[in-house]
């Protein structure tokens, strides 16, 4: 039962059979619910579902870094919408009859500003080294620009480091972690963004030997 002190101006509340209604901000709101829900479960369906809860998963592990991967965006369009735009047709591959979610091909960061180059990467016991070809970014990236780094552990936590491109041709940025191997590194990802956080590189994954 719906109860409303005029019809067409008074206040509602309650529902009445398919619809609800309230009242807020001094307007009377009318909501219609479905009678019944389809949800045949079709295998694209079942499709979508498992790449957009594999997405929000992955989100949720590497949400600090995808806050500074997309600021070149609408007002707006959030910064998780753009990672989902960004990977959600892109980043899965079939194993098994299963979507999964491609390392490789995941994408952290988007932007006008050129890719890092990243000649090498190194497990040691200070962590992981990276070392970037600085001068391949120039002009268009400066010294007064960051660098910013990742690696998600099989374990599930999170290294990120930003730093200043710097001055020489070849630099180096190092996520710390004592005695990090090779294997303890699900996945790396580097790219640039500009120093007043308006522009930012598409992100490089980095695979590390193991």
């Amino acid at each position: 039962m719906s109860i409303a002190e005029n019809p067409l101006t008074g206040s509602m509340r309650k529902s009445m059979g398919n619809f609800t209604m309230y009242t807020y901000n001094g307007m009377n709101i009318v909501r219609s619910k479905a009678f019944t829900i389809k949800d045949p479960k079709t295998e694209k369906q079942l499709n979508m579902r498992a790449r957009m809860s594999r997405i929000a998963v992955m989100y949720r592990k590497l949400s600090p870094i995808i806050s500074l991967g997309f600021p070149e965006r609408e007002v707006q369009q959030s910064p998780q919408n753009m990672f989902v735009s960004a990977n959600f047709k892109t980043a899965f591959v079939m194993a098994d009859d299963v979507q999964m979610l491609s390392y490789p091909l995941m994408m952290l960061a988007k932007g006008s500003l050129p890719p890092v180059t990243i000649p090498e990467a190194t497990t040691d016991a200070g962590g992981l080294t990276l070392s970037y070809d600085a001068g391949a970014l120039l002009p268009d990236v400066t010294a007064n620009d960051e660098i910013i780094a990742c690696a998600l552990l099989i374990t599930d936590e999170l290294l990120m480091i930003r730093q200043f491109i710097g001055h020489k041709p070849i630099g180096t940025i190092q996520l710390k972690y004592p005695s990090l191997q090779a294997g303890d590194v699900a996945c790396c990802y580097v790219f640039v963004r500009s120093r007043d956080g308006e522009k930012a590189s598409d992100s490089v994954y980095v695979p590390i030997i193991k």
